[in-house]
């Protein structure tokens, strides 16, 4: 689906992370992609695609070797979402009403050959992707429940009101009735 959208933001995202010529930027604009989910709409990863939230929020389940998926990572907007040979079988679904602009392999491919200043702004996308999931697995390690709920309030504040209590107790990894008790404690 194409869609008229003012990318002014990603190219300001893509510019913390290191320097961007204009040509770069203009090549990159002309090769972006878009998609709008309703709440519950699947995104499709395909492998070395680079995806950006531009607006709504996402959850990103595991369901490999579980009998019930996980959700593994919330990704809101202005972050990326990187689809590598060892997450793509992970499934996204929009919580919100998303818009997702990205690049395919072969789009980032031709881009990488022709702006090598390319690949640093990459690799912190993709650090902004894994500080996401790093921050599951820290939360994991943590014994009590009530420390877990208490560190993803504060992680997650800002998107709190949008997610449903038990995601938040599948991504904590904790049963939902043991999860209420505490989480109602806790507000």
């Amino acid at each position: 689906m194409e869609l008229n959208l003012p990318f002014e933001a990603i190219k300001l995202k893509l510019a913390t992370y290191a320097a961007l010529r204009p040509e770069a930027w203009h090549s990159i604009s002309a090769q972006l992609k878009s998609t709008a989910l309703k709440a519950d709409e699947s995104f499709t990863r395909e492998k070395g695609s680079i995806a950006y939230v531009f607006s709504g929020l996402m959850k990103e389940y595991d369901s490999r070797a579980r009998k019930k998926p996980a959700i593994v990572n919330f990704i809101n907007s202005t972050n990326f979402i990187l689809t590598t040979e060892h997450n793509r079988n992970r499934y996204l679904k929009a919580i919100t009403e998303t818009t997702i602009v990205y690049l395919d392999f072969e789009s980032l491919l031709s881009l990488f050959l022709l702006f090598r200043e390319l690949k640093p702004i990459y690799d912190a996308a993709l650090v902004n992707y894994e500080e996401g999931l790093d921050f599951r697995h820290s939360l994991l390690e943590e014994r009590l429940a009530t420390k877990k709920i208490q560190s993803f309030i504060i992680q997650y504040r800002p998107i709190l009101s949008y997610l449903k209590k038990k995601d938040i107790a599948n991504y904590c990894h904790i049963p939902y009735d043991n999860f209420v008790r505490h989480y109602n404690d806790l507000l």
